[in-house]
């Protein structure tokens, strides 16, 4: 008597992945801090801990409808994102936004050399506009995949359905 074959498996389908959504933020204000200790880790790789980050504030413009329009930004550099350094990286994001609390709020890492230019716009009051690409919030959460800090938006660089005016 044979043995009965094994019924195939079926093939698990991926869905399709959901188009981009676009999070454009009227800058609206910044602030920056620096600090430096010395490291009290017993095994402290570095002798210090230094934190420096920036922080812009601003309206979010797009998308419409979700539970506040109020964006807190924080921008952190980042020694891993040296060019030798990330080349062995495998990221699935560059940042992240939150919509727990009053506002929603974002963490970005940048590298470290990317972070005296950016300063020196925001200083001058220059950039006016930050625009990132990635997934809808679900859950309170939305994972970023690209953003970009804008002295000027063109309707024409934004995907169809992004309004400038609000």
């Amino acid at each position: 008597m044979a043995a009965d074959p094994k019924p195939a498996r079926k093939k698990r389908r991926r869905s399709p992945r959901e188009p981009d959504v676009y999070y454009v933020v009227a800058i609206d204000g910044w602030d920056w801090s620096y600090s430096l200790s010395l490291n009290t880790d017993r095994k402290a790789v570095d002798p210090y801990h230094e934190f420096r980050h920036l922080l812009v504030r601003g309206r979010l413009l797009h998308p419409k409808g979700l539970r506040t329009d109020r964006i807190a930004l924080t921008f952190l550099p980042s020694k891993d994102l040296e060019p030798e350094a990330r080349k062995a990286l495998r990221p699935l994001l560059v940042g992240s936004l939150d919509g727990y609390g009053d506002e929603i709020t974002g963490l970005f890492s940048l590298p470290e050399d990317a972070l005296p230019p950016i300063l020196q716009m925001m200083v001058a009051d220059r950039f006016r506009f930050f625009v990132a690409h990635g997934t809808r919030f679900s859950h309170r959460r939305a994972t970023l995949t690209g953003f970009r800090l804008e002295m000027k938006l063109d309707p024409d660089d934004l995907p169809e359905g992004v309004e400038l005016h609000g």
